[in-house]
C-alpha cells in the first residue's frame, strides 16, 4: 500500500534520512548504490516536490545520480562516458538495444492518450531504473563491490521477509488467506522475494565463516515461509525453473561436483512434491483447475483483450500506465463480461513491453535479452563465476514468471531488472580486466 508523507514530522524525518544517505554516498559511492538497492521497497512511500510526485526510492536514485555526476565531471582526466560503451563492439550492441527500448518508450509516451500518466510511469519505471543501471556499471570496479551490491538485495529481501512474518503471525492476510504484507498483492510480495532467494544461492560459494552460513540459513527459512504463504503458484514454478537452470549449468561447467548436485536436485524435487501435495484439495488449486472464474480463465481474457489492443496500436503502443483504461474500453469487443475488471497490466511481460513501449521498444527488449544471455553464458564459460550464473537464474525467473504476470512494470522490479543487466555486464568486464 502506498503512503503519502505529508505531516511535518514525516517530512523532517525524511530530510534527515536523505541527508545521512547523501553523506554516505558522497564518501563511498558504491555503498550509496548498495543502500539504494536495500531501500527498493521504499517506492511505496510517496512525496510531492512542488507539482512533481516522487517516491522515496526515486529521490535516492536522483541524489546518487547527482553525486555521481559531480564526482565524475570533476575528474578531468577521466570524463564521463556511457558505461555500456566500455565493452568495445559488444558494448555498442548493449547500448543500441537499450536505446531502442528508450526510443520506443518515449514515442509511446508522446502519442499516449494521457501524457501525464504515461510520462510519470516512463520516469519511474523506465528512465530512472535504466539510469541507475548505467551508474552501477561505472561504480562497480571490483568483485567485492559486486558482491556488496548483491548482498544489499539479499538483505533487503530478508527485511521484507521479517516484516512479512510479522504480518503472518498477526493474521493480517488477504481475504482469501494469502500473505501480501505491505504490498498491494501476494504476487507482488512473491516477485520481490524470489530474486533475493535466488541471489542468496551465490553466497554459498563465499560463506566460509559460521555466522555467514547461519545468516544464509535464516534467510532461506524466512524466504521459504513467506513465499509459501503467498500461494503464488506462478512464482513457485518460475522459482523452480530458475533453480533447476542454475543447477544444470553449475554441473555443466563443473563449478559444483556431481554428488553435491545430485543431492541438491533430490532436495529440490522433494520440496516441489511437498509444495504440490500441500495444495491438493485446496480451494485455490480446485478453483484453478475446475472453476470457470479462476485466475487462469481471467488471465486468458486479459490476454485476449491485450492482443486486440495491440492489433489496433501495434506500432507505438498505447503509452506506459494506460492498459487499465484501454482494457475497460475494449470490453465492448467481447460478448462475455470480463472476469477481472482491475487489470492495470496485461499479465504478460512481453505483451506489456509491446503495448507500453511499442514495436520499437519490444524489439529492443528482445535484443537486450539476446545480448544478456550471450554475454553471461560466455562469461560463465570463461570464468566459471557462480555469481554471473546466479544473475542469469534471476533473469530466467523474470522471464518464466513474466509469461503469466508482469515482472517488470513496478518500481522495485524495474530496478532489479536493470541491476541484473548492469551487474552481469560489469562482472564480465571485471573478469577480462
Amino acid at each position: 500500500m502506498f503512503i503519502n508523507l505529508q505531516t511535518p514530522a514525516e517530512i523532517v524525518l525524511l530530510i534527515l534520512g536523505l541527508a545521512v544517505f547523501g553523506l554516505a554516498a558522497w564518501q563511498r559511492l558504491d555503498w550509496g548504490a548498495a543502500l539504494v538497492l536495500f531501500c527498493a521497497p521504499l517506492y511505496l512511500l510517496k512525496i510531492k516536490v512542488g507539482w512533481l510526485p516522487l517516491s522515496v526510492l526515486e529521490v535516492l536514485i536522483l541524489i546518487i545520480l547527482g553525486i555521481w555526476l559531480v564526482r565524475r565531471t570533476s575528474q578531468r582526466e577521466n570524463p564521463p562516458q556511457p558505461p555500456f560503451f566500455k565493452g568495445g563492439r559488444r558494448g555498442d550492441f548493449w547500448f543500441l538495444s537499450i536505446l531502442l527500448i528508450l526510443v520506443g518508450a518515449v514515442l509511446s509516451t508522446i502519442f499516449s492518450a494521457d501524457l501525464k500518466v504515461s510520462a510519470g510511469i516512463f520516469k519511474s519505471w523506465i528512465l530512472e531504473p535504466m539510469i541507475f543501471g548505467f551508474l552501477l556499471v561505472d561504480v562497480i570496479q571490483t568483485k567485492k563491490q559486486l558482491a556488496r551490491a548483491l548482498l544489499a538485495l539479499i538483505l533487503s529481501g530478508l527485511a521484507v521477509a521479517v516484516i512479512g512474518l510479522g504480518y503472518l503471525l498477526a493474521g493480517r492476510l488477504t481475504f482469501d488467506g494469502r500473505l501480501a504484507a505491505f504490498y498491494l498483492s501476494p504476487n507482488h510480495l512473491a516477485m520481490y522475494l524470489a530474486p533475493a532467494f535466488i541471489l542468496a544461492l551465490g553466497f554459498w560459494f563465499w560463506a566460509k565463516k559460521l555466522w555467514q552460513t547461519i545468516l544464509l540459513v535464516i534467510c532461506y527459512m524466512l524466504y521459504v515461509i513467506c513465499l509459501y504463504f503467498t500461494y503464488s503458484y506462478a512464482a513457485w514454478l518460475a522459482l523452480f525453473v530458475s533453480l533447476f537452470f542454475a543447477l544444470f549449468f553449475l554441473g555443466r561447467y563443473k563449478i559444483v561436483g556431481g554428488k553435491k548436485l545430485f543431492i541438491v536436485y533430490c532436495l529440490l524435487f522433494i520440496v516441489l512434491l511437498t509444495a504440490t501435495w500441500s495444495q491438493l484439495g485446496s480451494e485455490k488449486l480446485g478453483n484453478l483447475l475446475t472453476s470457470e472464474r479462476s485466475s487462469w480463465q481471467s488471465r486468458l481474457m486479459v490476454w485476449q483483450a491485450a492482443l486486440k489492443i495491440g492489433q489496433d496500436h501495434w506500432l507505438v503502443g498505447i503509452g506506459p500506465g494506460l492498459f487499465q483504461k484501454y482494457y475497460l474500453d475494449y470490453q465492448k469487443y467481447f460478448p462475455v463480461p470480463y472476469l477481472e475488471w482491475a487489470a492495470p497490466q496485461p499479465s504478460n511481460l512481453f505483451l506489456a513491453f509491446w503495448l507500453q513501449t511499442g514495436l520499437v521498444g519490444l524489439i529492443g527488449f528482445l535484443w537486450l535479452l539476446v545480448n544478456f544471455f550471450r554475454w553471461t553464458i560466455g562469461a560463465v564459460k570463461k570464468t566459471k563465476q557462480p555469481l554471473v550464473l546466479i544473475l542469469m537464474a534471476v533473469m530466467i525467473y523474470f522471464l518464466a514468471h513474466g509469461l503469466v504476470d508482469t515482472t517488470y512494470w513496478k518500481n522495485d522490479l524495474a530496478l532489479i531488472f536493470w541491476v541484473v543487466i548492469a551487474l552481469s555486464y560489469a562482472a564480465g568486464l571485471l573478469k577480462r580486466e
